[in-house]
């Protein structure tokens, strides 16, 4: 009994202790103090965008290729007998220098054959001229006597009627003046087939000449040589080789004709090289205005760089991908050796390129990100959103170039923010930083 009224009475102890440390801790807690309320309005990013000056660089990607490119065809077949010394890839070829020679000896035989055809028939057309000239001054003489044989019939005939020769005699007088009659009509026949015969002589002897002609134009291109400096870019055929007429033997380009880089371009993008408005209709505007250039590439280790211009534009769009190229023009091959230009700008390099097109006056020019959808983006206006509608300029480069309007003068904060479920009203804090454009 004893130790059971000490075990509660420890209990009951130790109830009394916990009270009263729990009494102490609640009356020395300090107060605390009441703050603020956090602020929940969205941060927003914006930016205060000012009227400038824009100047639009068009960026892409080509491929170099030279701007005169030559397949060297066979016009003629036969065995190659001959090729130049530095006919072979990358070779650097003057002008006329010797790329082939194919066998001419069947061209050679064939005009020979030609000319002893075309001789024979100079014979005969001479021949036919003496022969028709002695016809000629025979046929005078027989009409002479045919005359005389005809006055002859003529009187016999009267003096038959009076009857002072007989019928015998002006029988014979008619039959030598129809026997003359008819060597007559042979001459004049003889003539005419003789003038038949020279006409066809000389019609052959026109054909014959006109296929020796084309024969000696062939045997001229039995000898193939550059028609400019050039460099070989590759042989297609080989010594001793017979090839036929059309056959490719090389393709070489001129190392004194531009280099051309052609560059795919979007559509919308071509708005960014010139101001279409106040250029001439009916004239390309690159004859009008000349577009700067730059072209990078990779060369001996170090970024190589080499300007030229806007040659021209593509003549249709790639209906895919919706681009059209454009070709830039460079100084070709020779051109960049006599001025110590860069190296390694050889065809097939890929290239990167920027091309310096229009400037934009007094327009207001913001990040791509900043657009809500492809016509409007949100301003902080007295501390709220507010959207604006927009007819972008031009997109380029993540740069959105807007013309200054009402509903966006100048300073105005542009939201660079993209606030999920944002409407127009909404109270915000603003953040305000310079963003990256042109």
């Amino acid at each position: 009994m004893k130790g059971k009224a000490l075990n509660a009475l420890g209990l009951l102890l130790g109830i009394a202790v916990g009270v009263g440390l729990l009494y102490v801790l609640i009356s020395t807690r300090p107060e605390s103090k009441k703050g603020k309320p956090p602020d929940s309005r969205p941060l927003a990013e914006v930016k205060s965008v000012f009227p400038q000056t824009y100047a639009a660089i068009v960026e892409g990607y080509g491929t170099v290729s030279p701007s005169e490119t030559l397949t060297v065809v066979s016009e003629v077949g036969g065995m190659l007998l001959e090729q130049g010394e530095d006919v072979a890839e990358g070779g650097l070829l003057e002008k006329g220098s010797l790329l082939f020679r194919i066998d001419s000896s069947s061209i050679v035989a064939e005009i020979e054959q030609l000319e002893a055809q075309i001789a024979a028939i100079d014979a005969q057309i001479a021949e036919i001229g003496v022969q028709s000239e002695s016809d000629r001054k025979l046929l005078e003489i027989e009409k002479e006597v045919f005359e005389v044989a005809k006055r002859d019939y003529e009187r016999s005939l009267s003096l038959f009627k009076k009857k002072l020769i007989s019928e015998q005699a002006v029988q014979a007088n008619e039959a030598r003046k129809n026997e003359q009659l008819l060597s007559l009509e042979k001459r004049r026949s003889a003539i005419s087939a003789n003038i038949h015969k020279e006409a066809v002589l000389k019609a052959n002897r026109q054909a014959a000449v006109a296929t020796l002609k084309a024969k000696k134009v062939l045997l001229t291109k039995t000898v193939l040589r550059t028609p400019y400096k050039c460099r070989v870019v590759d042989v297609h055929a080989r010594l001793y080789q017979a090839v036929p007429p059309g056959a490719a033997l090389a393709t070489i380009y001129s190392v004194d004709s531009p280099t051309e880089v052609s560059v795919p371009v979007e559509s919308r993008h071509l708005a960014a090289f010139f101001d279409f408005d106040t250029l001439k209709r009916g004239q390309p505007p690159w004859k009008q205005i000349k577009l700067k250039a730059d072209i990078y590439w990779e060369s001996f280790g170090e970024e190589q760089k080499l300007s030229g211009y806007l040659s021209r534009i593509g003549a249709q769009r790639d209906p895919n991908v919706r681009t059209v190229n454009v070709i830039i023009e460079l100084p070709g091959p020779m051109e960049r050796a006599m001025q110590e230009g860069p190296r390694g700008l050889l065809p097939g390099t890929f290239v990167r390129v920027a091309i310096h097109g229009r400037r934009y006056e007094n327009v207001m020019v913001i990040p791509e990100r900043a657009l809500v959808t492809a016509h409007s983006i949100f301003v902080v206006k007295d501390g709220a959103l507010k959207e604006v509608t927009i007819q972008p300029l031009l997109v380029l480069n993540k740069d959105v170039i807007l013309p200054v309007t009402p509903s966006l003068p100048s300073g105005s904060k542009v939201v660079l923010t993209e606030l999920a479920g944002a409407f127009e009203g909404i109270p915000v804090r603003i953040l305000e930083g310079k963003a990256n454009t042109g």
